[in-house]
């Protein structure tokens, strides 16, 4: 979450959807008082980091500033996937990070433990990972935090009902990135990095599939009715095409 006192703005930050670029960008306008990894919170009585949701911000004293609200989202098929990747870099580099209290790197680490078993049982391949992935890891968000793969809408929505005065899409970043900028008054130039959106794939690799959908091609057919299945919700709310393979 990212939060600005002088533009009056929160920034949620949902798994998998260009939360680095996000957070570069606006470095020099964030303010908020919560660190970005992993840290106990103390008005949500567990342990928690950038990726809260818009029901763990509501238990924020922050809520009630009424500031403007943004989000941006991904199509499910390339969140999932880019997941599957994050957790193998989170295995591989998390160990080697400062933690605030050791109790908090034990615990953190009994995740990732987790995480790793579950992805050596797959032979860290995509399908056969998927397949592994239960219900609960997507949908309960209290359960493993080094597991933030849940629906996009965790960041937008309580319920039916849209919280967040603005959703932009990575698909087509850089303009609603802007659009988010014109309506927070952020006038003066921001850093134009980019971080992890603009992977490249073999050319024609997903022939077929809307535009920006990077890695439909390297699922099966049981992986995307899984997802089409578990994000659901998703795809109708944000109007992403479900393929059919």
């Amino acid at each position: 979450m990212i939060m600005s006192l002088k533009k009056k703005f929160v920034v949620f930050l949902p798994w998998k959807t260009a939360s680095q670029t996000i957070a570069l960008r606006l470095k020099t306008y964030n303010e908020s008082p919560y660190p970005r990894f992993f840290y106990f919170n103390r008005y949500l009585n567990r342990v928690v980091h950038q990726h809260i949701t818009c029901a763990d911000f509501e238990c924020l004293p922050e809520s009630r500033l009424k500031y403007f609200r943004a989000s941006f989202v991904r199509n499910p098929y390339d969140r999932v996937y880019s997941g599957f990747i994050q957790l193998q870099k989170d295995v591989q580099y998390q160990p080697k990070a400062a933690f605030v209290q050791p109790w908090i790197r034990r615990l953190v680490a009994k995740q990732l433990s987790e995480n790793f078993s579950q992805l050596a049982l797959a032979g860290f391949e995509f399908n056969a990972w998927f397949d592994l992935v239960s219900e609960e890891q997507v949908f309960e968000i209290g359960r493993n935090t080094n597991f933030p793969l849940h629906p996009a809408h965790y960041w937008t929505h309580y319920g039916d009902n849209q919280v967040v005065d603005f959703i932009g899409r990575v698909e087509t970043f850089e303009t609603d990135f802007q659009e988010f900028l014109n309506r927070v008054g952020i006038e003066e130039p921001v850093p134009a990095v980019n971080m992890n959106i603009t992977e490249t794939v073999p050319d024609n690799s997903n022939k077929g599939a809307p535009d920006g959908y990077k890695y439909v091609n390297r699922m099966n057919t049981a992986s995307v009715d899984k997802i089409n299945r578990l994000f659901d919700r998703d795809f109708k709310l944000f109007g992403y095409d479900k393929l059919c393979l």
